[in-house]
């Protein structure tokens, strides 16, 4: 699958710092194996939204916001655990 980022993806990428970007680069590369990949399936719940999209919830407290289509993966946004915690969400 092509997966994508969408420009509040790359301005997330540029506040981390650089192991955590590169943990989040690896993810993005689990993502284009979405349909073989069974642990970033499991791990990936649907949000109650009509438009396909999913948070990945990584091994770590990054969770990775997601669109999925036919033959691509919009990525939407990159957020950490505490963030979403703190807005009242997991």
């Amino acid at each position: 699958m092509n997966v994508i980022q969408t420009p509040p993806v790359e301005i997330a990428l540029r506040t981390l710092d650089d192991e955590d970007r590169r943990r989040v680069w690896a993810w993005f590369e689990h993502l284009t194996n979405w349909e073989k990949d069974q642990f970033v399936r499991e791990h990936s719940q649907k949000l109650n939204s009509a438009d396909d999209i999913y948070v990945l919830r990584t091994s770590g407290d990054l969770r990775i916001f997601f669109r999925l289509e036919k033959d691509r993966i919009i990525i939407l946004d990159i957020a950490r655990k505490a963030a979403i915690l703190s807005s009242g969400h997991n």
